[in-house]
């Protein structure tokens, strides 16, 4: 349909996706979404009902190598809605001690933040923001999954700051 309208767009749910649809989704601009904390939810499941193909299930790497773009979610309720567990099953593809769901479909923090964020932080863009206490490129990926979020801004607003900073804050008033 998006080759027939010669438009974009997006795809939530993303997750079985044929050899042959990952270029398409580049060539036509079509977006993935993609919820990572499912792959690792259901794995077991996927073995099960999709045997044979589930080397192409949550297929992130593969989307990126076909130049595809991604974006991830946690489809709250379902999965919990925070950024962070999403993050880090895309980049580590496993919880709880488990071997990697296709580790050959994992992806960079790098990446993973990329997919992860919707807003440029430049002259004229409305500050969506998070400042963090820790670096989530130096942490062990089973941490990003309880990354310590220091600051939020939403549309140039404070809407979180922890503790610490609301400490600093009255000390410098």
């Amino acid at each position: 349909m998006f080759a027939k309208l010669g438009r974009g767009g997006r795809i939530e749910h993303a997750q079985l996706v044929h050899d042959s649809d990952f270029a398409r989704f580049a060539a036509l601009g079509v977006t993935a979404s993609v919820q990572p904390e499912h792959a690792v939810d259901d794995r077991d499941v996927a073995e099960r009902y999709w045997p044979g193909r589930t080397r192409r299930a949550f297929a992130l790497r593969s989307f990126l190598d076909a130049g595809a773009r991604i974006v991830l979610g946690s489809d709250a309720p379902v999965a919990p809605l925070d950024p962070w567990v999403a993050i880090a099953a895309a980049t580590s593809r496993t919880r709880d001690g488990r071997p990697a769901f296709h580790a050959e479909q994992s992806i960079t923090v790098v990446e993973a933040l990329a997919a992860s964020t919707r807003t440029l932080v430049a002259v004229g863009e409305t500050a969506d923001l998070v400042a963090l206490d820790v670096d989530p490129l130096a942490v062990d990926p089973e941490a990003l999954r309880t990354m310590p979020v220091a600051l939020t801004m939403l549309g140039g607003r404070v809407t979180h700051a922890d503790a610490v900073l609301r400490a600093r804050a009255a000390l410098e008033v």
